[in-house]
């Protein structure tokens, strides 16, 4: 999906750092289930980006990372519902209000389109030579790529307001900074796909 070795190579690095940092929450978060699930999918999320990083990615079959990111988007959207019902309390999600949460629907969202444009065009041939995706698939990756934009700038507005003092969580600000990173990586990611 990405041509440039640069950028190859940066987005590496990203992602590979979100899903170290979600892998030593699952540590941390080990006695809190609902949590260590929202883990879990950010290291697999991350570990699919940097596969998508590389020529590689087209290998790994389609069918089990569209599953495996609608069931995330799944997970976030129970998780948003429940705390928007009151069913579900901040502090059992970390300190996250339900932006959170909707930051990372969007993100699954992310993989599951990511996954079935490019996974669909590179199975049929057509990935690697600038073919332009059918228009109702661009349209969605425009929205999708807008709302990853968004979710980074709440992220980073929360993680600004964190570095002043008001939020001492030091998990709390990680997990900001890490959903910023990620929002920002995989909205680079798209839009190369969307303008190619």
């Amino acid at each position: 999906m990405v041509s440039d070795p640069v950028l190859q190579w940066a987005l590496t690095v990203v992602f590979s750092a979100t899903g170290l940092y979600a892998f030593l929450r699952i540590i941390v978060d080990r006695n809190r289930p609902l949590l260590i699930v929202g883990h879990a999918l950010h290291v697999l999320m991350s570990a699919g980006m940097v596969a998508m990083c590389w020529p590689w990615w087209s290998l790994i079959p389609t069918l089990p990372q569209i599953v495996l990111f609608f069931a995330g988007a799944a997970w976030f959207a129970a998780l948003l519902l429940l705390q928007l019902l009151r069913r579900v309390r901040r502090v059992a999600l970390g300190g996250h209000g339900p932006w959170h949460e909707a930051a990372h629907l969007v993100m699954m969202f992310a993989m599951v389109w990511m996954t079935v444009s490019v996974g669909g065009s590179t199975a049929a041939g057509h990935a690697n030579h600038g073919s332009a995706l059918p228009l109702g698939a661009s349209l969605m990756g425009i929205g999708i790529t807008a709302a990853l934009l968004v979710a980074a700038a709440v992220f980073l507005v929360e993680f600004i307001d964190c570095l002043r003092g008001r939020r001492t969580w030091l998990g709390h600000t990680g997990d900001v900074a890490a959903g910023a990173a990620m929002s920002l990586g995989m909205a680079a990611m798209c839009w190369p796909m969307i303008a190619g």
